[in-house]
């Protein structure tokens, strides 16, 4: 007897659900498919219908997130062109998943998959041209500093509103960290 699409679906969401929380917990590397059965509430047969291994099942999760990255971006309408709203709008969509992929219990290979997948499509929120020196390493370089913030606020239970993250990111991308020192003292003339 064929399952029915929504039970087959309800299962896989099951033990999706199941990774993200035992991802709280623990790292990637460190879970068990013998975990995922148990808190998902089935037998290991029924795993290995939907997922090979835990690595399929890493794959599978990742690959849904980047997906909604993508769509991400093409829904944001062009008055929303700027590094800080794209990286606010695609945190706040993934938010815990996301940072628990790039955090200290994920995939280190997921910002890569990031990289290769998304920059193509997020270079044109950037305000460099894409002639200019360098413009790979500039634009690595925002990518790195804004997820790198991103993850810290996150650590830091979201401590400023989504807002001045993303002004935040914006103005370091922008101006960089000048625009929050002080001008030093000037000497004084005798």
């Amino acid at each position: 007897m064929k399952k029915l699409p929504e039970i087959t679906e309800r299962t896989r969401r099951r033990f999706v659900d199941s990774f993200w929380s035992l991802v709280r917990e623990k790292p990637i590397g460190k879970i068990a498919v013998s975990e995922l059965t148990r808190r998902a509430g089935y037998n290991r047969s029924t795993f290995y219908e939907y997922f090979l291994d835990t690595d399929d099942l890493l794959a599978y999760v990742e690959e849904e997130l980047l997906e909604q990255m993508k769509q991400t971006i093409h829904q944001l309408p062009p008055e929303n062109q700027s590094p800080g709203v794209l990286f606010q709008n695609i945190f706040a969509i993934m938010n815990e998943e996301l940072y628990l992929l790039i955090g200290p219990n994920g995939d280190l290979s997921f910002l890569e998959k990031i990289k290769k997948e998304l920059l193509p499509l997020a270079e044109a929120y950037f305000p460099i041209p894409k002639d200019a020196p360098n413009f790979d390493y500039l634009v690595c370089f925002a990518n790195a500093a804004m997820f790198g913030l991103l993850q810290h606020w996150h650590e830091e239970g979201k401590n400023i509103n989504a807002e001045e993250i993303s002004a935040l990111m914006q103005n370091l991308v922008l101006n960089g960290l000048l625009a929050y020192i002080p001008p030093l003292p000037t000497a004084k003339e005798d």
